[in-house]
This record gives structure tokens, C-alpha cells and sequence, in this order.
């Protein structure tokens, strides 16, 4: 199995530097790094410091949005941190969440985010580009081959037939019961047949979270461990979300762009708790959480079940609620990943 670390370097980055290297020690497989210019340091420049301080992870960013930098700007930033860590730089990029609504911009369209990457990576393959009619040709002097995959976080059933078709590999967000498992595979298998491409050469990331405590109950009364935001961003449809849920899931997400709620409030998670109680949510969104609650060991063996399923390559996030980061990121390394 592979870990990969997504971490909110809210704290600044002296403290983020020491997150880091406690991943890249661990052989963490890659460490993500969010681009929200409204709450963290500025992406490129973290992701300089990071290829700096470590030696072993790919370094992602986790995740930036065709909105903010033309793609030359991407494409040149991609190369520019390959010369300074070889082979261990990796593009994560989605539509755009709270770096586009925390400053008053929309996220991306789908098609534009499919026309952004197909432009980066002709960039990257020192080729012209074509971006908004617009044509981009590169001169930077490359010092070696440059291969710098790119995943694309998807959240619902038309982003992630896209991403099948186009990107080296996909950060998953689509819910883990049975059916949620089943309709990924399904939709990664038709877009790859789209392309013409065999799914074997997609990676997938299942992106979760770690909830940690003395009990597997005790964990869930602290979160119910995974973000479900993603169940009414763009659309609902295609998602398997019952009908009666649907008006009861916009009032639950309804404060999601918000950043002070979403990001700063140390009692949120406690505060979703009790809204999708309120809501008649909580049955139907638990059974489709990943399940990581609990000690070391209770997570270790849950990541277990999953393996046995196929299901390999884990990013987890690390930056909700008000905890003590660097312990959460020790208990990963130091605890869960021995036991993998």
C-alpha cells in the first residue's frame, strides 16, 4: 500500500517544514500541498521549500485550478521544481475550490480544465501549445527529460470519465460504500475506452481522512472522517444520492464557502455532527465514509480490507478541526504505516 499526505501548512511554514520531513522520513509516498492563496502561503513557494527539505516523496500540488496561473506559468513553475528535485514533482489539479471562492472567482468548467491540462502537458513535453486560442510555445532549455504526471481530483461521475481519459492519475472523491466503489471502476473503465487507453495505466488515489482516538466510537463522535462537500459541488446527478437527501444536503454544505467556517472553526466538525443528525443525514453519510476511526491499529486493519479489494494508493488529509498537526502526521508515519 502507498501513503500519500495531503497537510494544511496553516501554521506557517517553519512548522510545515518539520511535517514534512517527518512524511518524507517515513517514506510517505507523496506529500500534497493545497494552493489557497486566501489561507496558506503561496503554493510554488511552498512547494520550493518542500523539494528543498526532503529527499524521498514526490512533491504534488494538492490541488491548484486552471483559473489562477496561464499555463505557462504552471508548466514552468512544474520545471523549474524538477531541477530542483528530480523526478519527485507531480501536478494535482482540479476545477478550483477555495483558491477561486475565497477571492471571488468560479471555479473552472470541465472543458476548460480538460483544455488547461492537455496545454500543460504539451508544455512540459517542450512542445506548442493551444490554450483559449491562444498559442503558447516554449523556450526554456530543459536539463533532462522531464516526466511530471498529472492527477486530477474528481468528485463526480463527468470529471472523472474526463480524468480517465486524459491524466496519468485521479484523486478520488466519491464515497467508499460497495455501490461507490463499484460506480468508479465502472466510470474509470469507460473513459478510458473512451481514450482508447487500458485503465491499468490510471492510478488511482482514494482520498480520506484519519480520525484518531482511544475507540473507534470515540473517533466518530469527534468527525465522521471525510469531507462531503463534494456530494453537492457542480451537481448532484450521477452521484447516487437519494432523492429525499438531495434539499437536506445543499442546507448541509450550505456554509462550505465559507472560509472562516470551513477552514478556521476548530468546532466544526463536531458542528456537522449535530447538522446531519438535525438533517436525517447521518445514517446515509456514515455508511459511506471510509471508516478510519480509531487507534493505529483499527485503522491500519481497516486500510487492510480495502487492500484486499484492489484499493492501494490512500491521500489523506491533514488540516481539519483545530488538532495538533504534527502529532496527527506522527501517528500516520510512526503508527499506521508500520503496520501496512
Amino acid at each position: 500500500m502507498e501513503v500519500a499526505l495531503n497537510i494544511l501548512p496553516d501554521s506557517g511554514l517553519k512548522a510545515a517544514i518539520d511535517w514534512w520531513r517527518l512524511a518524507d522520513a517515513a517514506g510517505v509516498k507523496a506529500i500534497a500541498i493545497p494552493d489557497s492563496p486566501a489561507l496558506l502561503p503561496e503554493l510554488y513557494v511552498s512547494c520550493t521549500l518542500c523539494a528543498q527539505r526532503t529527499s524521498r516523496s514526490m512533491i504534488m500540488t494538492g490541488v491548484t485550478n486552471p483559473v489562477s496561473r496561464d499555463p505557462s506559468v504552471t508548466a514552468s513553475a512544474l520545471v523549474a521544481l524538477n531541477a530542483i528535485a528530480p523526478g519527485r514533482i507531480a501536478l494535482g489539479i482540479a476545477t478550483g475550490d477555495s483558491a477561486l471562492w475565497a477571492v471571488g472567482r468560479s471555479s473552472a468548467k470541465l472543458e476548460q480544465l480538460k483544455e488547461y491540462v492537455v496545454a500543460v502537458k504539451a508544455l512540459l513535453a517542450g512542445k506548442e501549445a493551444t490554450y483559449q486560442g491562444r498559442s503558447i510555445r516554449p523556450h526554456w532549455d530543459l536539463d533532462s527529460d522531464v516526466e511530471i504526471p498529472i492527477y486530477i481530483a474528481v468528485a463526480g461521475p463527468k470529471a472523472l470519465r474526463m480524468g480517465a481519459a486524459i491524466a496519468d492519475g485521479l484523486i478520488v472523491s466519491m464515497g467508499y460504500a460497495p455501490e461507490n466503489i463499484e460506480s468508479v471502476h465502472r466510470l474509470v473503465e469507460q473513459g478510458c475506452a473512451d481514450a482508447d487507453r487500458d485503465p491499468a495505466e490510471l492510478e488511482l488515489w482514494w482520498n480520506s481522512e484519519m480520525v484518531f482516538a482511544a475507540t473507534a466510537e470515540l473517533a466518530k463522535a469527534r468527525s465522521m472522517g471525510v469531507t462531503v462537500a463534494w456530494l453537492a459541488m457542480g451537481t448532484m446527478e450521477g452521484k447516487g444520492i437519494p432523492e429525499k437527501h438531495k434539499n437536506a444536503l445543499l442546507e448541509f454544505t450550505s456554509d462550505t464557502h465559507d472560509l472562516d467556517s470551513a477552514y478556521v472553526r476548530a468546532d466544526r466538525e463536531l458542528d456537522l455532527i449535530d447538522r446531519a443528525k438535525a438533517l436525517g443525514l447521518y445514517d446515509w453519510l456514515m455508511s459511506r465514509a471510509p471508516g478510519f476511526w480509531g487507534t493505529p491499529e483499527d485503522i491500519a486493519a481497516r486500510m487492510r480490507e480495502f487492500d484486499s479489494a484492489g484499493m492501494t494508493n490512500w491521500m489523506f488529509y491533514v488540516g481539519r478541526g483545530g488538532g495538533d498537526r504534527r502529532e496527527h502526521v506522527r501517528l500516520i508515519c510512526d503508527e499506521v504505516m508500520p503496520l501496512l
